[in-house]
């Protein structure tokens, strides 16, 4: 049998949860300053009765208690915008950027519905035996996607004396760095952009020089978001040069994301006969986006934002959740021992109490591993996503090789050198997303059980069954997790170190669990 088919799904649509979260984060809501409303505070009471609760209207019988006075009409507040905003402390012109604290989350104002593109194409054969094979090919497009988008990331600023730009300038200043760690970085040489563009330092010192010194670590790391943040907090940056001045995180909701699904699925079904049956079930498949997390949910903590609002298609890579290949099953044999099998059909009832009725049963799984990457601890173009780092040298040594140095788990035979294939972000270059791959995952239950007739003409039956979760006890290892082990500020003797095993699924501990049970059927 031949079938196939294709469709266009658009996605239900989300936008409730996005309006909360619009509504719960936004700027408007994040000022501290306060606004009195009700009737003001009697003679008799006190300025503290300044409120509609303890300065009620109505205070007897005959007393008619009095209108409010209408509030003054004024412009509403709009935060992080100078001298009169409490969140600027007096600091002419927008702050949200020095301030390093001020975050926003938008919708964006065009936002169509997702939609994904779904085809298939599957060959279905039923072969001696008992057996049936199906083999399929499964295809998804995901286009406009939700994702989110930092519209404060970084844009290339020029120098109009030299042609210079922001991200070069950047580029040169840590790649000085990089290559005279003993020197004084107050004598780095001066980049026409940093003496050009910004305001004076006060110190007699080169603006250079003065962010090499005192802006440290991050000039020397690549973070350019928070090297910029640090020349507006420290009065260099200009308003609105390479940041807008308002605010350091400014989220949109926005239909940048895409992903593709391209799989081969086989199956080998065997109906049951001489007391067997089984499935075997083997996937081969790869899913690429250009982000992975869930649509409705906030992104925070470096992660889950497009990486680049300008270049999308620069985070296009391996998705999280992406697995090469997965091989899965299940079995039941029925011991061919006992009364009405193979062997031994008519033994004696005793004889079949004790060998007889036999049953085992297993659900075998085998996976490759999940993607990761080694991180740069730099957020370059923006506060929102901690950029990769770049691979300079070969994949080879980043092979995953689960061993044991010194007491530690590593996912690579040999750390410092797999560190040494990658340097942090230079400018505004990033490295590739989720281009290693964790350990593989295998596990096998097993389950042995046996029906003791108690009274077979009723159908009453004692079963005794005995399972063994992880049956083997053997060790799945989680992939180094990149905002701990996979840093590149870390020692290399700690890259790639594993932080523990993965639990299987149906159990609640890695290492082998056994149960066993009565049951009493009628």
């Amino acid at each position: 049998m031949i079938s196939g088919g294709g469709g266009l799904v658009y996605d239900e649509t989300v936008i409730n949860a996005i309006l909360q979260e619009e509504a719960t984060y936004s700027y408007l809501f994040q000022s501290s300053g306060t606004k009195n409303y009700g009737v003001g505070g009697s003679a008799a009471h006190g300025p503290a009765y300044n409120s509609l609760l303890q300065n009620p209207r109505f205070t007897g019988l005959a007393s008619t208690p009095p209108l409010p006075s209408a509030p003054t009409i004024t412009k509403p507040d709009v935060p992080f915008v100078g001298p009169e905003d409490p969140n600027c402390g007096g600091v002419p012109g927008p702050c949200g950027l020095a301030n390093g604290g001020a975050f926003n989350i938008s919708v964006d104002r065009v936002l169509p519905t997702p939609y994904n593109i779904m085809y298939n194409f599957g060959i279905q054969e039923e072969l001696k035996g008992g057996f049936l094979f199906k083999m399929g090919y499964v295809g998804r497009l995901g286009r406009r996607l939700l994702a989110q988008a930092d519209a404060e990331q970084l844009i290339d600023f020029p120098d109009k004396v030299s042609g210079q730009e922001l991200s070069q300038a950047n580029a040169n200043l840590t790649t000085w760095l990089r290559q005279n760690p003993n020197a004084d970085p107050s004598t780095a040489p001066p980049q026409p952009w940093f003496e050009n563009v910004l305001n004076g330092n006060g110190t007699g010192q080169t603006n250079t020089g003065f962010i090499a010194a005192n802006l440290a670590p991050y000039p020397a790391r690549g973070d350019v978001a928070d090297t910029v943040e640090l020349m507006s907090n420290s009065g260099l940056l200009p308003s609105n040069v390479g940041m807008a001045a308002q605010l350091s995180e400014n989220t949109f909701f926005t239909d940048m994301g895409f992903s593709s699904y391209n799989g081969l699925l086989v199956t080998l079904h065997k109906n049951l006969s001489q007391g067997l049956q089984f499935d075997v079930n083997y996937t081969w498949s790869h899913s690429i986006d250009n982000v992975s997390q869930i649509a409705n949910s906030y992104a925070y903590t470096g992660y889950g934002f497009i990486c680049d609002v300008l270049r999308p298609r620069l985070c296009r890579g391996n998705s999280d959740f992406d697995v090469t290949e997965y091989l899965n099953g299940n079995f039941l044999y029925q011991l061919p021992f006992g009364r009405g099998r193979d062997f031994g059909a008519n033994m004696p009832r005793w004889a079949d109490e004790v060998i007889g009725g036999w049953e085992t049963s297993g659900l075998p799984i085998w996976h490759t591993g999940s993607p990761f990457m080694a991180n740069s601890v730099a957020f370059l173009m923006s506060y929102s996503n901690e950029d990769p780092a770049i691979l300079t040298g070969s994949l080879a040594p980043l092979k995953t090789h689960v061993n044991v140095q010194n007491g530690q788990v590593y996912a690579f035979k040999d750390p410092q050198l797999a560190f040494n294939q990658y340097t942090a972000p230079v400018g505004f270059q990033m490295g590739a997303r989720n281009n290693l791959r964790g350990p593989g995952f295998f596990d096998l239950d097993l389950g042995l059980g046996k029906t003791f007739p108690i009274y077979p003409g009723e159908g009453v039956n004692l079963k005794f069954r005995v399972d063994a979760f992880n049956a083997f006890n053997h060790p799945n290892f989680q992939a180094p997790v990149f905002q701990n082990n996979m840093d590149l500020i870390n020692p290399p003797d700690e890259f790639g170190v594993i932080p523990g095993t993965v639990v299987p699924n149906g159990s609640d501990q890695a290492a082998r669990v056994l149960q066993g049970s009565l049951r009493l059927e009628f």
